[in-house]
């Protein structure tokens, strides 16, 4: 269960998004991407030789340095090892099954060529190179959306094409700006590699050895490495040209495939750790306790996860009692060198499961579901953090749902008050539904905690390692 909104909306404070990328050289400055930890390799599921010693998984098998392509030592790891099968006894007396990894990381090191749908429709295949001249990168600024809410289907009628922006083929529908899929491809080709550009009926592929985006026209629904994202507006279509809206570009696929040039990024070695609800407030209802209670217990494990890894952390409460929503928002904003980390669970119906990790709505964009804000006119203070907030979402939920075998309900977007006014990179993390019974087995179970705990421990240090260039000299 998730808190509530903030009561009111301060006008905006944030300024238009300069896009990351304008200014990059992608010869050299995606070396840092290159490294070991870039949210591990893309989604790869964490640092496995820092994980605590419950749950051993011997991974590290560094061949010999391939050429210049780092990714290739990640993406063989899945093959040469698993984790282990662990069977925990619950609160239930049952006995529950964790540990088992997923396997988007397969996907990505051995399906370079999505497989197409049947072949009663037509596909546009594209595999050669799609490099520019001597790589060089897309000149232009992107700035965000000033309108201020959802084109109606009227105006979503009227179409425009204007001229490249610098590379960047922009088509205006209803007044909003979108970009070609075709310009993102060229745009990141220096660093990825894509030799997969397909279109088959209404869905879309984008593919090399390294990452593989998969989205559906229509839909705002979109995957990176099987990584679930929700899109702020639906993939469109024009004149056979699949489009991703700008606003999208900007505040999600930039930071989660270019995190080393988040601006405004700030070197953190406190780690804020919020335990929701608590004291009067229970939270929601589970089958084997309450949402406050799992919660602490939840947090207190990621503190020991974190400590274990070098960090500091500061908890929001070590106890059962309340703390408002202001009160945790302010421990935050006053730890300087801090990220926030906010634990709840969900509740729903018996058949309800999964994991989701929710970032801000950034401005000019709608929250995820009906209770989660509303449309985001005017922007608020956790918006200053757009990128680092979907750069942390990305590396946490990535981690936590590659090593474990969970419904992926996807990273998503919300005006919950302890992310409105945050201002610090900062999410809010939903570890399952407290209300369906096989799943609250799980998150009574202490090694269940303990295990998610690691991933998540190895996941802001992979976020860390991904904005390191971008925190240079803001130590």
């Amino acid at each position: 269960m998730t808190p509530g909104l903030h009561p009111t909306l301060p006008k905006a404070l944030i300024a238009l998004c300069a896009f990351a990328l304008a200014s990059a050289s992608f010869g050299v400055a995606h070396a840092d991407d290159q490294k070991p930890g870039f949210f591990k390799k893309l989604f790869g599921g964490g640092s496995k030789t820092e994980t605590p010693a419950p749950a051993p998984e011997p991974e590290k098998k560094p061949a010999a340095k391939p050429k210049p392509e780092p990714e290739k030592t990640a993406t063989k790891k899945p093959t040469s090892s698993k984790p282990p099968r662990v069977i925990i006894t619950t609160t239930g007396g049952k006995k529950v099954e964790i540990g088992k990894k997923s396997t988007p990381s397969k996907t990505t090191a051995k399906t370079a060529t999505p497989k197409p749908a049947p072949k009663e429709e037509p596909v546009k295949d594209v595999t050669r190179s799609a490099s520019r001249d001597n790589d060089s990168p897309m000149k232009g600024e992107f700035k965000e959306l000033d309108d201020d809410k959802t084109p109606s289907a009227e105006a979503s009628k009227s179409v425009e094409v204007l001229p490249a922006n610098g590379g960047w083929e922009i088509v205006k529908i209803g007044g909003r700006d979108y970009v070609t899929a075709e310009s993102i491809r060229n745009f990141y080709n220096p660093v990825y590699g894509f030799t997969t550009f397909r279109i088959q009926g209404t869905h879309f592929w984008l593919g090399s050895s390294k990452l593989i985006l998969k989205a559906q026209i229509g839909s705002q629904e979109m995957l990176i490495n099987n990584i679930k994202f929700i899109l702020s507006f639906p993939v469109a279509e024009h004149n056979g040209k699949v489009l991703f809206s700008r606003l999208d570009l900007c505040k999600l696929i930039d930071p989660v495939l270019y995190p080393s040039h988040i601006q405004n990024a700030e070197f953190f070695d406190t780690v804020v750790v919020d335990a929701g609800h608590g004291g009067h407030d229970a939270g929601a209802r589970g089958v084997y306790g309450y949402e406050k209670d799992f919660a602490l217990k939840m947090s207190m494990a990621v503190r020991a996860a974190l400590i274990q890894r070098g960090f500091k952390v500061i908890l929001t409460r070590s106890t059962d009692t309340f703390i408002t929503l202001g009160g945790r928002v302010a421990i935050a904003n006053q730890t300087p060198k801090s990220i926030f980390l906010s634990f709840h669970f969900n509740s729903g119906g018996a058949a309800a499961t999964g994991i989701e990790t929710w970032a801000l709505t950034p401005q000019s964009a709608a929250a995820t579901i009906s209770r989660g804000g509303g449309y985001n006119v005017n922007g608020v203070t956790g918006n200053k953090q757009d990128s680092a907030n979907i750069a942390l979402a990305t590396a946490v939920h990535a981690s936590v749902i590659s090593r474990f075998k969970f419904v992926d309900r996807g990273i998503k977007r919300a005006q919950w008050s302890v992310l409105t006014g945050c201002k610090r990179p900062g999410i809010l993390f939903e570890g399952g539904f407290v209300t369906n019974g096989a799943e609250c087995q799980l998150v009574a179970s202490e090694t269940y905690r303990q295990q998610v705990s690691a991933a998540i421990g190895d996941a802001v240090l992979n976020y860390r390692k991904a904005l390191e260039s971008a925190m240079m000299g803001k130590r």
